[in-house]
């Protein structure tokens, strides 16, 4: 019988029911160690996503050789929104899809890792998967090894019954100690529920590599090609080149006339209504051909994750620069990421920056709901349909709805009591790069003591749509975005 093989790039929620308050605690023990992958092409087009996880607490890491297959440049997303380059390429095994690597550390950090586990698993044995499909954090699939097979070609594979799809190779398999038993890789679309992993035991195989640079030097083989007949021992000639790869982002009071960054610094010190930092872009010597900047900017929250969305920005430069700079404008203290893309949203790199009042400290009150720090950890979602605690069940960022018009339920909460008895929300559409189109105000009342509440909004018109809520103290709590299309 003819067996066709998929390679993984997404990943299913799947849960069922069983330990739940077990796997929930496993969950938050494993997550932080995995991250999502984005490779680039020599042009510097996204290319492929997949999922790794480290593997020791200087930046090793594991995925699937598939996932940096014929790529010029990769970065990881770690679950806080942290990036990373990936630097070295150091063993794979192209045989049974494996490849581990380091990330650049140039911080000395330390990361959360998983313990890998290559005893083999027994039949019936519970396991789990945690995977970032499209940047979401956490998502789960559960079931139990159906078997442990020996693979001519990949050797031990491990036959699961979590479900699994396009997306997210090289997501960890774990068993119910949180222990790494795998790394997810394909399916048998001849059959049903059919979705392995390459064992652990596996990583005894890899090539090893002399510190392989990625993105390869000038003069540099591409070892891992889309070339099925290549291997790391090829002859190839074929060099590759990111026009990214030596950029980087800082932080200045100002530039000079020559366009030079006067007091560079990563921690700035405002007036308590807010102040202008220049953030500035550096290619090296290569122009940054693009004519406009993308720059999306998010916040550190108190779970110390830079999870709090606050904007996008969009600049015009000019495409011949090497560099440029802009100034953006910091309402509160706090710790922030700035992330920066061409107009083409080809990401060019991150900066990190620490906003201080002038007192020099970040005078966050995280129990004062007149400060919109008390909201820090809130969320907006969008769903069709609602749990029995009245919670989205099918929480989504883009909605269809008839010519006629269909609601969308927008569900808003934290793990704390709201202490607003009313809230007012202002909706925007995008038009252009920007959520600037002015839609209405709606204002409703709720139970103050709740840490939660939803609302049925009516879209009649297809868009890109922005919710800001705010108390009705005018304090802002917390934004959502959504995308609303015709069926």
């Amino acid at each position: 019988m003819k067996r066709t093989i998929i390679l993984l790039l997404v990943l299913i929620s799947g849960l069922n029911s069983f330990a739940q308050t077990d796997l929930t605690t496993l969950i938050d023990k494993c997550s932080p160690s995995i991250f999502k992958i984005t490779t680039y092409d020599a042009s510097g087009n996204e290319y492929a996503v997949g999922t790794g996880f480290f593997i020791s607490a200087t930046g090793t890491a594991l995925s699937n050789y598939h996932v940096f297959q014929g790529a010029s440049k990769a970065k990881i997303k770690t679950s806080d929104n942290k990036t990373y380059l990936v630097e070295n390429v150091i063993g794979w095994s192209k045989e049974s899809d494996l490849l581990k690597f380091t990330v650049k550390n140039e911080l000395s950090e330390t990361f959360p890792f998983l313990k890998m586990n290559a005893v083999s698993p027994k039949q019936g044995e519970k396991i789990f998967i945690i995977g970032n499909p499209l940047g979401l954090e956490k998502s789960v699939a559960d079931g139990i090894v159906s078997s442990v097979r020996a693979d001519e070609k990949m050797g031990e594979t491990i036959q699961i019954t979590a479900p699994i799809s396009h997306g997210n190779s090289g997501s960890p398999l774990m068993n119910m100690n949180g222990d790494a038993l795998g790394i997810v890789t394909y399916y048998l679309e001849s059959g049903q529920n059919l979705n392995f992993a390459v064992s652990v035991k596996n990583l005894n195989i890899l090539e090893p590599i002399n510190a392989y640079k990625f993105p390869p030097e000038d003069g540099q083989e591409t070892v891992v090609s889309n070339n099925s007949n290549n291997s790391s021992n090829s002859n190839s000639n074929t060099t590759t080149s990111d026009i990214y790869a030596g950029s980087k982002v800082t932080f200045c009071e100002s530039v000079d006339d020559a366009g030079y960054p006067v007091t560079v610094s990563s921690v700035f010190n405002i007036e308590s209504g807010g102040g202008n930092v220049t953030v500035y872009v550096d290619n090296g010597s290569t122009q940054i051909q693009s004519t406009g900047l993308v720059v999306d900017i998010y916040k550190k929250g108190s779970s110390d994750k830079y999870d709090q969305f606050i904007e996008t920005k969009n600049y015009t430069i000019k495409s011949s620069l090497v560099a440029t700079y802009f100034d953006y404008f910091f309402a509160t203290a706090g710790e922030y990421v700035v992330h920066v893309y061409n107009g083409e949203e080809k990401w060019i790199n991150d900066g990190y920056i620490t906003i201080n009042n002038k007192s020099g400290s970040l005078d966050i009150d995280y129990n004062d709901p007149s400060s919109t720090f008390y909201y820090i950890d809130s969320k907006v979602e969008f769903c069709t349909e609602l749990d029995n605690l009245n919670s989205c069940s099918n929480a989504g960022s883009v909605f269809n709805i008839s010519k006629s018009g269909s609601y969308v339920y927008v569900w808003v909460g934290q793990d704390k009591a709201l202490k607003t008895s009313g809230v007012t929300l202002d909706i925007y559409k995008k038009k252009g790069g920007d959520y600037d189109d002015f839609v209405e105000t709606k204002n409703y009342t709720i139970n103050p003591d709740k840490s939660a509440f939803y609302i049925e909004y009516t879209f009649y018109n297809a868009g890109d749509y922005k919710f800001k809520f705010y108390t009705d103290n005018s304090v802002w709590i917390q934004d959502g975005t959504v995308t609303i299309k015709y069926k």
